[in-house]
């Protein structure tokens, strides 16, 4: 199993240095975690001395980079996505086994299941349609690709769109089942057997009867301290994912405003630490 963090980065994260791979990777190292995630197309941008830096700091603390291919799923034709998706597998062709990638992660956009033009049937027609080359293309490099619910879709929708797209497996969100308004362990529960990886997020949730428009508040938690479940959520994917061991599990934590962001992420990396690590299956 993988231990790593994806966000948020506050500037006691960073050192005051946003939007650095750099940054972030120190800050996972400095937690003694394992890992990062990042664009697939994000090292291809670096100037090759701040790129050399970064692929010694991970060789040397023996890190690893989740790399994510987003290339627009629902935006555009089927070419200007096929060229979007070719030049994303290109990427993670030169950078795979340059950051140890263990997985790919995706996502389908700026959209969601809500939206009433493409229709919600459209929008699994489309990425049913669409997917295939990014999974193909990485099951050929060796690497399977997780499709996020990123607040666009119930777990039940990427479920059903594993079951349609051959190799396809999902990275949940934990918290994220509240933000597109799902009860997160009947959720979470249902994701399991296709997961391979997590946004490890909690939440604090309250609904606001009092508001107009009526509305359902997701609010910022230390892991382990919200309402999600975190501990029963973890032994659910320890029961029911296909390979517990190979988990990747990225804290994502928004640090509650009356904490000391370091001291949120102390708590949330202690939580992580209490829980047990997977046993191997016969």
């Amino acid at each position: 199993m993988f231990w790593g963090y994806a966000g948020v980065w506050p500037r006691e994260f960073t050192r005051d240095r946003p939007r650095s791979l750099q940054a972030n990777v120190e800050f996972v190292a400095e937690w003694g975690l394992d890992c990062t995630g990042a664009p697939a197309g994000w090292l291809d941008t670096m100037a090759d001395g701040e790129r050399d830096t970064l692929l010694r700091f991970l060789d040397d603390h023996g890190l690893c980079l989740t790399l994510g291919a987003w290339p627009g799923w629902l935006d555009g034709t089927d070419d200007e996505v096929r060229r979007r998706c070719d030049g994303d597998l290109a990427a993670i062709a030169r950078w795979k086994d340059r950051v140890r990638a263990p997985i790919v992660t995706t996502g389908a956009g700026h959209i969601h299941r809500f939206v009433r033009e493409p229709s919600l049937e459209r929008q699994m027609e489309l990425l049913a349609e669409r997917l295939p080359r990014l999974v193909q293309g990485c099951a050929a490099l060796g690497l399977q690709v997780g499709i996020e619910n990123h607040g666009d879709y119930y777990c039940s929708d990427l479920v059903a769109l594993c079951e349609r797209v051959p190799g396809l497996r999902i990275f949940l969100d934990t918290g994220n089942t509240y933000l597109i308004g799902e009860a997160s362990l009947p959720a979470i529960r249902l994701a399991a057997p296709y997961t391979i990886g997590c946004h490890f997020k909690d939440h604090r949730v309250t609904p606001r009867l009092d508001a107009r428009p009526l509305h359902f508040e997701v609010g910022p938690s230390v892991l382990g301290e919200g309402d999600v479940g975190l501990q029963e959520a973890y032994d659910v994917l320890l029961a029911l994912a296909p390979d517990p061991a190979a988990l990747v599990m990225e804290i994502e934590m928004v640090p509650p405003p009356e904490l000391d962001p370091r001291e949120a992420m102390r708590r949330s990396v202690a939580f992580i630490r209490s829980l047990p690590a997977p046993a191997a299956r016969p």
